[in-house]
């Protein structure tokens, strides 16, 4: 009673009993798709479509080039456009981002000159390891470690220096594969934004293929306190820990920490996950079984496909076994319908190894044949599963040669009932995203997200995706 009363004293009118996220102070919950204004560029030669159809251009709005950025980054509803009126709002007095991949130019310019310069603003950023390796992404992250506030927040000893965390890939973690970004408030500091994402702070903001998820609320509402969770784990439980018989300590990997400090600080919450959006965080001790640690995420997507008389799936990367198979009987069920939309870059990375009889054989080790965009060859016969259970597929015909990609990764369930739940977050659908990476995933049963997500899905379905039979039958570009 004492904790209770506690918590009642603390939290004040912000503080809520519901179910929901929205009874939550705050609340405000905005979806954006990046659905890239592009032109229909156009083949220097006309191409032959499998079926036999002459076809002049690539899909206009799916086929993108960098020249088309700037002008996707003024457009208000776009991503990025979002993202520039959150940091530089003047009441934001701290950043924390999480990503794979941070290289944005525009985005990297307004953090330091106007977030951290003018408004001193406390910038902490949890990256992958794998970007120290790159000379030119470092480049990029070091002119944020660089930068510095203003010489008066300096002279008055009330500077906020950016900070820069590396992790992942080490002590059985693999890729650092957050998407996410944590905004406090100076005037309401029980206010928090949290931002979370199929994309990386790249051109995943403008280009790409994404959405964009911009979810207002209180600091205590389960799901804030349960990334503060995540974040004090990414920078403070992620690096392996050595035995020491003369402290009596045994030894942990990076894996082992994360996963037994994220356990401990979840259980320590004092109010209940709300029923409209739970996040799941991978690696996860959710569920162990012969001391494998699993995600507790593809058990759930696997049972809501099983009980969904529609789903509506967006990849890619695409290779997670136990998905798959639940796909294959689903498309083969007479009950249900299944529509896949996949970069067409799985396509091709197939169809590129195969031989004069019509084989495709993808030789060797996962890297000795060649990629198209992130795509590898054994992910086309993973397409071929499902084509031949009835699973209805198209694909988005996008740039490989620049790296724009389809990078979205959702799966939409619609329920006999009229009911609708939705599946989203940082992760691709392979094994090592629900075992080994680092991720942040979402269940989500909110009505009004769900019914963005379904009339976006019916945008890209109908407007932007290619059935097999009207892809140009040879890989050529514009």
């Amino acid at each position: 009673m004492i904790k209770l009363l506690t918590i009642l004293v603390f939290f004040g009118p912000l503080y809520s009993f519901s179910g929901s996220i929205k009874d939550y102070k705050f609340y405000n919950y905005e979806v954006f798709f990046t659905n890239p204004n592009c032109p229909s560029y156009e083949y220097d030669t006309p191409q032959v479509s499998f079926d036999g159809e002459t076809l002049y251009q690539k899909p206009e709005n799916v086929y993108c080039k960098y020249k088309d950025a700037e002008a996707n980054e003024e457009r208000e509803e776009s991503p990025h456009f979002q993202i520039k009126k959150l940091i530089t709002n003047k009441d934001i007095k701290e950043l924390k981002m999480a990503y794979l991949s941070f290289s944005n130019n525009d985005i990297i310019n307004t953090l330091c000159n106007v977030s951290i310069k003018q408004n001193n603003v406390k910038l902490t950023l949890v990256l992958d390891k794998g970007n120290k390796s790159s000379s030119s992404k470092w480049e990029k992250i070091k002119k944020l470690l660089e930068c510095k506030p203003a010489q008066k927040y300096i002279k008055a000893q009330t500077a906020n220096f950016p900070q820069v965390f590396l992790r992942g890939q080490s002590g059985g973690i693999g890729y650092a594969h957050n998407k996410i970004i944590q905004a406090k408030y100076k005037s309401q500091p029980q206010k928090v934004t949290l931002v979370f994402s199929s994309a990386n702070m790249s051109s995943g903001t403008t280009l790409h293929h994404e959405n964009w998820h911009f979810l207002t609320t209180s600091q205590a509402s389960y799901l804030a306190q349960a990334h503060e969770c995540l974040f004090t784990g990414m920078i403070d439980h992620a690096k392996t820990i050595r035995a020491n018989s003369r402290l009596n300590r045994e030894g942990m990997s990076a894996k082992e920490n994360f996963v037994s400090f994220m356990d401990r600080c979840r259980k320590k919450i004092k109010v209940d996950e709300e029923d409209d959006i739970k996040a799941f965080f991978v690696p996860s001790k959710e569920n162990e079984e012969e001391n494998k640690i699993k995600s507790k995420a593809m058990e759930n997507i696997i049972s809501h496909i099983q009980d969904s008389k529609k789903i509506s799936v967006a990849v890619h990367r695409f290779s997670q076994k136990d998905l798959i198979k639940a796909l294959q009987r689903a498309g083969k069920s007479k009950e249900q319908e299944v529509r896949f939309v996949a970069d067409d870059d799985i396509f091709w990375a197939g169809k590129i190894n195969e031989n004069s009889h019509g084989r495709i054989r993808c030789f060797g080790g996962r890297n000795s044949t060649p990629r198209v965009g992130a795509n590898m060859c054994p992910e086309y016969f993973h397409i071929l599963k499902l084509k031949g259970s009835d699973v209805k597929i198209r694909y988005m015909q996008t740039n490989h040669s620049s790296f724009l990609l389809h990078h979205n990764k959702y799966i939409l369930f619609e329920k006999e009932d009229g009911k609708m739940a939705l599946h989203c977050g940082a992760g691709n659908f392979t094994e090592a995203a629900f075992s080994d990476n680092f991720e942040n995933y979402y269940f989500i049963t909110i009505p009004e997200v769900l019914e963005k997500f379904k009339k976006q899905y019916e945008y890209m379905w109908t407007k932007l995706a290619t059935p097999e039979g009207k892809l140009p039958s040879k890989l050529t570009r514009p």
